[in-house]
């Protein structure tokens, strides 16, 4: 089956080998040069243009930075991937993008006569690598049966959010929370320390309790052990913040909380930390 993948940054690139690794006729595109060498090498063909790439393609997947980047790569009058694919093919949004937006962007592709899903991923660079991902799709099921190779090939589950809006509703309560768990045991381990207590000690305690979820015991681990690999960086985590911000002020909803982590991860961008990875938050309170 041919696929189109267009966004090589650092989850897109590997989100993209599951494909060729899966056996998939796998085209690819990335707005700066030299992103796709390892993928040609490893059986890809690089694309010019978004257009060029989803030409004959029947799953055209994205994975790009933020709204604009989306916009320019599916709706470029000239370049844009919906002008170059046909009926019978699927747009596949997984990058994290304002539910806003997704759902202008299923109203377009449909406009257009293409099928359209909203398919933001839960993971970081080990899963997208190991094609492990958790993907949280929206749109018509019928799509979903269509797309379901690529969404097989880079993720472990696969699962039905409702609208394409929904999705991407679904994947920010995901990482508001990774972010609000992050930071509030940054903080309180910070604490603990200035008390006079062995934080490390304290967070094993934690781990011990039903309040340490899977991802806090991952997380928290990395972050006493001060890990310097990057799997996602601060600067990720402030745009998924900024969208939940954004997304609640045109829902007039109160997010008192999550404007608060917000704060915590400016401060750890302001100290420096915008391109460390997220779990750098640490080293504020230490």
């Amino acid at each position: 089956m041919r696929i189109a993948f267009l966004g090589l940054g650092a989850m897109g690139a590997r989100m993209a080998m599951t494909l060729v690794r899966a056996g998939h006729d796998t085209v690819v595109w990335n707005r700066s040069p030299g992103k796709a060498d390892a993928l040609v090498s490893a059986g890809a063909r690089e694309a010019e243009t978004p257009r060029a790439a989803a030409e004959g393609a029947a799953i055209v997947v994205s994975m790009v930075m933020d709204d604009d980047a989306s916009r320019a790569v599916w709706t470029d009058a000239e370049t844009g991937a919906l002008h170059g694919m046909g009926s019978d093919a699927v747009a596949v949004e997984c990058s994290t993008v304002s539910p806003g937006w997704a759902r202008s962007l299923a109203g377009t592709a449909e406009g257009m006569g293409v099928a359209f899903l909203a398919a933001p991923v839960a993971g970081t660079l080990p899963p997208a690598e190991s094609g492990e991902l958790v993907i949280l799709a929206g749109g018509d099921k019928a799509a979903l049966i269509t797309a379901q190779p690529a969404l097989d090939a880079m993720g472990k589950a696969t699962h039905h959010a409702g609208d394409a809006g929904d999705a991407l509703a679904a994947k920010l309560v995901v990482n508001g929370m990774l972010a609000a768990q992050e930071a509030a045991l940054a903080e309180l381990l910070g604490l603990a320390r200035r008390l006079g207590a062995d934080p490390v000690r304290a967070f094993d305690l934690l781990c011990e309790t039903p309040v340490a979820s899977p991802m806090l015991k991952a997380y928290g681990r990395r972050m006493i052990e001060g890990a310097d690999d990057v799997n996602f960086p601060v600067s990720g985590i402030l745009k998924d913040l900024g969208l939940i911000d954004g997304a609640a002020r045109e829902a007039g909803a109160e997010v008192p909380v999550t404007r608060a982590v917000r704060a915590g991860f400016e401060k750890a961008a302001e100290a420096g930390l915008s391109d460390a990875d997220q779990t750098a938050i640490m080293r504020l309170h230490e």
